[in-house]
């Protein structure tokens, strides 16, 4: 099991895209989520990628279908406290199974392939990270597009290296997030606000940290 892609909310036209643009980062794919309420746009790396999101319809957003995932509340998060952050694991299975209780979100924006993902019920908590099992059963660079295989070369970024969740003083994290701290697949810290700082592996082997929602660099 391993780390397949993250999410962040941000406002609708929110300043991020650009201000990733301005670092170098490279737009590689959007989509919308028809019946989810939700847009978005990718970053890809060798092994996951990240994934800036927005609310575009709240009604759909609040419908019965989607409601349990309260994304329309964690788009709110700069008003409600809720979390902004999404975590999705590939990998899992019969032989590999998630390490925690979960529930079955019917996506209703998948025509074919997936349309089932289980959502940690632990997420149920809107404090907490939205972790659930990725629609994905590849890396990246496996994937047979080629417009998405072009990833963050101009920068030479290769692979995330790290996933740092993030959270305020005031939330402790939960006992399932704990345990995939515990099985690597991220670490946890707390601070004043919170957000993911992506350790990034370039090609000459130096490394760089990517923090956000603020969009910094070092």
């Amino acid at each position: 099991m391993e780390l397949d892609h993250l999410f962040i909310f941000i406002a609708p036209d929110g300043p991020e895209p650009g201000r990733l643009e301005s670092l170098g980062f490279e737009e590689n794919f959007r989509r919308s989520h028809p019946g989810q309420g939700t847009r978005n746009i990718c970053y890809v790396f060798d092994n996951a990628y990240l994934e800036l999101l927005w609310l575009e319809n709240e009604a759909e957003a609040r419908s019965p279908a989607v409601a349990r995932t309260q994304l329309a509340d964690r788009a709110r998060w700069r008003e409600n406290a809720a979390s902004p952050l999404g975590v999705a694991l590939r990998g899992y299975g019969p032989q590999v199974p998630l390490p925690f209780e979960t529930w079955d979100y019917h996506t209703p924006f998948r025509p074919t392939g997936r349309k089932v993902l289980p959502i940690a019920a632990f997420s149920d908590d809107l404090a907490q990270p939205l972790v659930f099992g990725s629609p994905g059963d590849l890396r990246p660079d496996h994937w047979p597009d080629e417009h998405q295989s072009a990833r963050q070369s101009a920068m030479g970024i290769r692979e995330i290296a790290e996933v740092e969740v993030v959270l305020p003083d005031t939330v402790a994290p939960a006992e399932e997030l704990q345990t995939l701290a515990d099985q690597g697949l991220l670490k946890l810290s707390s601070g004043p606000a919170q957000g993911i700082i992506l350790t990034l592996n370039r090609e000459d082997g130096a490394l760089l940290r990517l923090s956000l929602p603020d969009c910094t660099l070092r």
